[in-house]
């Protein structure tokens, strides 16, 4: 069955095409965005969403390589994708980090996407362009979501990534899942191996409550050991000014059984300077529990590893998908 998807191209112009002729989009001109023709639960009203959509847009001038916008329908409404790099590319999908949305991936897309087929998928239930009916309210409904995702696009085998709680979600959907893992990498995952520490989710809750800028920039200081974009700040700050998290996922800590289970070769990268959990208790807990795992604990980095030291976490990431 051929698929056909709604692909933005550039401002004002909405072309179908199908999976099957998709190669033709990816040598036009850079996407763009224009607003959503819906109203994310997220948001609530047209006009709170097009103020994040904006800083949405501002974020993606930062992606270096063309791409293509759509979304795909799942049991849990509208899941919004940024695609590029060959067709006949190994597929990569990529999950984001809570509050950053797919463009956070921009300091990777280009070494990424260079073998890849790139799928940065925004996650149900986040802030970000998505449009949801509902939310998954377990870890067995985020693996019936990404199934959902990964059947539209008509892909059986993937590689996995994901970043901070979407590093948590890939390896759930790698546990739900495991026949449809090639590979998975993880940078700075949610829990996953050890507990949040409390002054993290007393942090979430207070920008939550408060989202001005000034708290936004203090969070963000924090988490970061390096300043970030201005554009990526300004959409993190759109996002928790304008909407309201519907996640009903807590990242937790998987049991030494699920992790024993794992079976796709695993990339784990953690910042020694780490504040939203222990890094190096979650190194030693992953290596003694993980058989295939590569783990590496980046000297002076904090939580957001790809935006802090994108030199070094894409060494790494190039050498580990490319063997």
């Amino acid at each position: 069955m051929v698929l056909f998807i709604s692909i933005y191209i550039c401002p004002n112009r909405l072309l179908p095409i199908s999976i099957s002729n998709i190669h033709e989009v990816l040598k036009m001109k850079k996407a763009s965005i224009p607003a959503a023709t819906e109203t994310s639960l997220h948001f609530k009203t047209a006009k709170r969403q097009s103020s994040y959509d904006r800083k949405y847009q501002e974020s993606l001038l930062n992606w270096p390589v063309p791409f293509i916008s759509f979304f795909v329908p799942t049991r849990f409404g509208s899941t919004h994708i940024l695609s590029c790099g060959p067709e006949d590319g190994t597929p990569l999908v990529l999950l984001h980090a809570m509050g950053f949305s797919s463009t956070v991936w921009y300091p990777n897309i280009e070494v990424l996407a260079k073998k890849h087929r790139i799928y940065a998928i925004d996650y149900i239930g986040d802030l970000n362009k998505s449009l949801p009916t509902a939310t998954p309210a377990s870890r067995e409904e985020c693996g019936q979501w990404m199934d959902d995702v990964l059947r539209e696009l008509q892909l059986d085998t993937v590689s996995l990534g994901g970043i901070s709680y979407g590093g948590f979600l890939a390896l759930n959907y790698t546990l739900y899942a495991p026949h449809r893992i090639l590979k998975l990498f993880l940078l700075s995952p949610a829990a996953t191996f050890v507990e949040l520490h409390p002054t993290f989710i007393r942090r979430i809750i207070s920008i939550a409550a408060l989202p001005m800028k000034w708290n936004i920039r203090r969070f963000l200081g924090w988490l970061s050991k390096h300043k970030l974009n201005s554009s990526m700040v300004n959409q993190f700050h759109a996002a928790f000014r304008y909407g309201s998290l519907s996640l009903k996922v807590a990242p937790g800590v998987y049991s030494d059984d699920e992790l024993r289970q794992l079976q796709p070769p695993l990339l784990l990268l953690l910042g020694d300077q780490e504040v939203i959990s222990d890094s190096g208790q979650a190194y030693v807990r992953a290596t003694e529990l993980c058989k295939t795992i590569q783990a590496e604990l980046l000297p002076g980095l904090g939580h957001m590893l790809n935006l802090e030291n994108p030199a070094e976490v894409n060494k790494r990431l190039e050498q580990f998908l490319h063997s």
